[in-house]
């Protein structure tokens, strides 16, 4: 169907407010139905991040070798190697990573890795044990050096350490864990020596090893114990703790921010439109809140900083797609089309008139947010990604409200408050033909 022929027909869109009322209500119950069940589950109903639930950092210092082609495959592996973190007993510890962010550059270059504490896990164990331990893997599996084994035969292989060279008493260290190894093992080792390799900058970079006897067991265990923890490639450095009080404070202020903010535009189109419009677009700003509260809850996103951000974005978005619908009523109500119209037709006429643009508008500005979340999820940045999403889930729902919640109620309250004649006389004398024909 061409929009010039959807354009042409009849708009109804008020009459059926209780279908726009009930959508948002089945989303947010939904939502309120999660929370209880997380809430049972885990301890918190809501994923809240860092800056409300406080939490702990480590700062990953990788000089050199953090460049912008190796820096997604490092917070990769920073990533896994605190979230997959057990205790002795091989029970995860259950710590989440809320953000990483590169700082620095060449010898200063470092990833900054914030991360809360699990459910229920006091100060003292984090502090005493799981700290210490996310240090330890951080530096034993980023900073260890994992040299290439190459077989020659069934009893004689080559160790080669790329870029790194074989000190001493590294060498001695090494020969004497690959003995220990061969004793566990059951294997005899005839040799382990140094080789001096083609191309070399500086030092010894491989070693040969030759068995009295193939021994696979030897073989299997061998590229851990002859992989080298170079602690003076990096260190992973203890942060700061983030203070729950220091969150509670910013919560408090983001709520008192967009709380003013909602009073300020409630007097704003008070003053501008009328009462009734002001409180139809608070009521469909409320909405777009409790959406986007919704979406976080139900899929278990990160709320912190950048959400409400986020959430005051779409405030003023939201409320610029109304403001545009209110006025197209306003200059409809004054109309001499329209003088003898119920609300109801005005709202649905204004609907129609502005129908085009608010999508086209929101359309553009999806396909923009979107494509900062695509971005955010392939190159793993993903403070864009916890931005980006609930600003397309916010944009759907102000465009929503602005068409269908806030024209609907602004129809039910100056159609409540004076009853205005009916638009169509000949449904009117239907009515009394059928009432006298009873």
């Amino acid at each position: 169907m061409k929009i010039s022929n959807l354009m042409n027909r009849d708009f109804k869109l008020v009459e059926k407010k209780k279908i726009w009322f009930i959508i948002p209500a089945c989303i947010i119950a939904l939502a309120i139905v999660m929370m209880i069940v997380f809430g049972c589950v885990t301890g918190e109903p809501l994923n809240l991040g860092m800056d409300f639930q406080g939490g702990y950092t480590v700062n990953v210092k990788l000089s050199t070798k953090l460049t912008s082609a190796t820096s997604a495959s490092y917070q990769a592996e920073i990533k896994n190697v605190i979230e997959s973190l057990t205790d002795e007993n091989g029970n995860n510890y259950n710590v989440k990573v809320s953000s990483m962010q590169e700082q620095g550059s060449g010898e200063s270059a470092s990833v900054y890795v914030r991360y809360k504490a699990p459910h229920g896990v006091s100060d003292a164990v984090m502090e005493d044990e799981i700290n210490p331990a996310i240090q330890s893997a951080l530096q034993d599996k980023i900073f260890k050096i994992v040299p290439t084994i190459t077989w020659n035969d069934d009893t004689t292989c080559t160790v080669n350490y790329q870029n790194f060279a074989l000190v001493d008493s590294t060498f001695e260290e090494l020969k004497t864990n690959i003995q220990s190894l061969a004793s566990d093992t059951s294997a005899t080792v005839s040799s382990v020596e140094q080789v001096s390799t083609d191309s070399q900058e500086a030092g010894v970079k491989a070693i040969t090893i030759k068995l009295a006897a193939n021994s696979e067991a030897f073989k299997n265990a061998l590229i851990d114990t002859v992989s080298i923890n170079d602690k003076y490639s990096g260190q992973a450095v203890k942060g700061d703790i983030i203070s729950a009080t220091v969150s509670s404070e910013l919560l408090i202020n983001a709520l008192l921010a967009i709380s003013l903010a909602i009073v300020l535009m409630l007097v704003y189109i008070a003053f501008r439109f009328e009462v009734s419009s002001g409180v139809a677009a608070i009521v469909a700003l409320l909405h777009d809140i409790l959406t986007m509260f919704s979406f976080m809850a139900i899929f278990r996103v990160e709320i912190n900083s950048t959400f409400i951000a986020a959430l005051i974005t779409i405030l003023g978005y939201s409320i610029n797609n109304t403001i545009i619908v209110f006025d197209r009523i306003r200059e409809n109500t004054k109309s001499v089309f329209h003088k003898n119209s119920t609300a109801t037709l005005i709202a649905n006429e204004s609907i129609k008139d502005t129908l085009v643009r608010s999508i086209n508008t929101s359309l553009t500005t999806l396909i923009t947010i979107a494509m900062v979340a695509i971005m955010g999820a392939a190159f793993q940045t993903f403070s864009l990604s916890v931005f980006a999403l609930p600003i397309i889930v916010g944009l759907l729902a102000g465009t929503f409200s602005s068409i269908f919640i806030s024209p609907s109620i602004w129809a039910m309250w100056k159609d409540r408050k004076k009853k205005l004649p009916k638009a169509d006389k000949k449904e009117k004398n239907l009515k009394e033909n059928e009432t006298a024909l009873a």
